[in-house]
């Protein structure tokens, strides 16, 4: 049933044009369940692994010569990046929990960036409101795919059509 959900918010969601339409209109489409009473439905746990194995291979096969050249060179930019982007999150989880709106494990969580599965995965594993971090990792995914686009069209007039 989750599955033929996915597929059916896939497909709407490539009619509708949505940015990144297999990803976020899959989420969109399977997030429905507890819309037609089906709110405990969950994939099988090899479900998450085979997704990761097919991610893998994906970018595993676009790696080519020039890989770790390009890598060496984004190295230090991209870790920078990678730790400023976990500090805005802390913070935020931290001004969420602080604030009461939040209890710290699903504040934490749902603000910082990683996959889906992993911090749903660690919000279950302690007790925490899985659901509830599931949803705000939603929103930030359907947030970031569509903001995408325009950010792309913008980097490109900005800086030039290359990449």
């Amino acid at each position: 049933m989750l599955l033929g959900l996915a597929c059916a918010g896939a497909a709407l969601g490539r009619l509708l044009r949505l940015p990144m339409w297999p990803v976020t209109g899959s989420i969109l489409g399977a997030a429905t369940a507890p819309l037609i009473g089906a709110g405990g439905a969950a994939p099988p746990g090899w479900w998450a692994v085979a997704g990761q194995l097919l991610v893998g291979c994906g970018v595993g096969s676009m790696v080519g010569r020039d890989f770790f050249a390009s890598v060496r060179r984004v190295v230090v930019p991209g870790s920078v990046v990678a730790l400023v982007i976990v500090a805005v999150g802390v913070a935020a989880g931290a001004a969420l929990a602080a604030g009461g709106v939040l209890g710290p494990a699903p504040a934490l969580l749902g603000s910082i960036p990683g996959g889906v599965g992993e911090m749903v995965s660690a919000a279950a594993g302690l007790g925490a409101d899985s659901g509830l971090v599931a949803g705000m990792h939603l929103i930030r995914l359907v947030v970031v795919l569509s903001a995408l686009p325009l950010l792309l069209r913008w980097a490109r007039r900005r800086y030039g059509r290359s990449g």
